[in-house]
């Protein structure tokens, strides 16, 4: 009671939260242990001194029995695709955006995959219409139109990875710790940025853009693919931008759009580069989820879903390093609350056909 107590007060209390999860562990109750030591170890941490329970939440993971939901294992399908997919172009401001078809497929991670986290559960979901999805995540160039155009201010921003590591009050996108290009991915953004931006764009080409939901982007990043990552189940370096992997470019900062190879669909920087802001508020779980394709708009909606991973990530474990591997999966999936900014979060829009 006391654990819930300072929950109430403190939401990104890592201590408090490990200790409700060890508390369910005691009483028998494993599933609902497992949702709460995934929120220690998903959630942004509030300070240093949070990192401990987050390395002890990893640990007490590993003591769970395994999830009893069985392995879901018909293939993905797709519906009316393409050899290429085709491509729309609304502006010259706007983001080149590639078609991605309708289809069906099972989201999630199969018991068993390396750094699989439990709330990854396995469900077949129906995306029954295709949507255009921005080809690269949206870039520093074309946030920057969307400012010049509004005076969009979006300041205060967590440094990560480099010189100057910290919360500064006055950084933006425009100083988020390392050098960039207009083709870079836009970092230092939170949800609200990316939604106003998205809102923005809507206006002025008449067309509906917005955040993608959840199953929409899983559908995308994994293209028809049902294996740990879009190219296979075996990370190999040099298919996206992560840090820790030895000659990889970009290390420690962004790199441009079009780096790295595309994933099935055509769609680069799926994995790695930005972690990305979606539509739907973040569940610890898949239990009553949409299975068509829509967002999740119930539960903790103080939090929002992010995805992708970022050039600040790890996918092999290395010694003495804190940051956990596994976030570059296409079932990886995490939730945070939605004013923070990093240097190391951007996004990507989607536009209704």
């Amino acid at each position: 009671a006391l654990f819930r107590e300072v929950l109430t007060v403190e939401h990104l209390n890592h201590a408090a939260r490990f200790g409700v999860g060890r508390c369910l562990i005691a009483q028998g109750k494993p599933a609902d242990a497992a949702s709460e030591l995934t929120a220690v170890i998903t959630l942004p941490l509030a300070s240093p001194d949070m990192r401990m329970s987050q390395t002890m939440a990893m640990l007490a993971m590993q003591q769970l029995p395994p999830p009893t939901d069985p392995r879901i294992g018909e293939p993905s399908v797709t519906f009316g695709a393409q050899e290429k997919p085709s491509e729309v172009w609304d502006a010259p401001f706007a983001p080149v955006m590639a078609v991605v078809p309708a289809g069906e497929f099972t989201m999630g991670s199969p018991e068993g995959e390396v750094f699989r986290l439990p709330n990854e559960k396995q469900h077949r979901v129906r995306v029954g219409y295709p949507l255009a999805f921005s080809k690269y995540n949206v870039t520093r160039g074309e946030f920057a139109a969307f400012v010049a155009d509004t005076g969009y201010e979006a300041k205060g921003c967590n440094r990560e990875g480099g010189e100057g590591m910290g919360y500064d009050p006055d950084g933006d996108w425009r100083t988020p710790g390392f050098d960039q290009e207009d083709d870079h991915p836009v970092t230092c953004m939170n949800f609200h940025d990316a939604s106003a931006y998205a809102a923005w764009l809507s206006e002025k080409t008449g067309q509906r853009y917005r955040l993608p939901s959840e199953a929409e982007w899983e559908h995308a990043i994994r293209g028809g693919t049902t294996t740990t990552y879009y190219w296979g189940d075996v990370w190999e370096p040099g298919r996206a931008n992560v840090d820790g992997q030895p000659g990889q470019p970009g290390q420690r900062m962004t790199t441009p759009g079009g780096t790295f190879p595309p994933n099935p669909f055509g769609l680069y920087d799926m994995a790695g580069n930005v972690w990305v802001w979606l539509a739907d508020c973040y569940n610890a779980n898949y239990d009553s989820a949409p299975t068509d394709g829509s967002a999740w708009m119930s539960g903790n909606c103080a939090m929002r879903v992010r995805r992708s991973g970022s050039w600040f990530n790890i996918e092999k474990t290395i010694e003495g390093d804190f940051r956990q591997p596994g976030r570059l999966r296409s079932a990886s999936r995490f939730g945070s609350i939605p004013s923070l900014r990093y240097s190391s979060f951007g996004f990507r829009v989607v536009r209704d056909l």
